[in-house]
């Protein structure tokens, strides 16, 4: 039987590096056998995570099963997105960069805009 965690990593993945999962969802593929979330086992998964390559917003990850949270990998095309905007990773300290590279994207997508409204 595979790792039920493994779950948490495909999901991420099959989703193309971002995903949102209520923290109820998340406990019950951690530690299914814990019966509430608390602190400090947010703070367990939250450790679990960065392990794991995964990033979490928001952080720190509330101790309340119906939250909603998304999960994403920093170095997946969409994390580089979110690094940008939260002037994490290579982003870090570097606003004018940050601003560069998400203005490119702001341009794909007022040029793009037609095909966005149509899909």
């Amino acid at each position: 039987m595979p790792n039920q965690r493994d779950a948490i990593r495909s999901r991420v993945d099959d989703h193309h590096g971002v995903t949102a999962v209520s923290m109820g969802w998340i406990r019950e593929h951690y530690e299914p056998e814990w019966g509430r979330l608390s602190a400090g086992r947010a703070a367990e998964i939250s450790a679990w995570l960065e392990n794991a390559e995964i990033k979490h917003l928001p952080s720190p990850l509330p101790p309340r099963e119906t939250a909603m949270i998304r999960l994403y990998r920093p170095h997946s095309p969409v994390g580089a997105y979110i690094n940008a905007a939260r002037l994490e990773g290579v982003f870090e300290g570097r606003p004018e960069a940050a601003a560069e590279f998400l203005g490119m994207l702001a341009d794909r997508l007022v040029d793009g805009s037609e095909s966005w409204a149509t899909t």
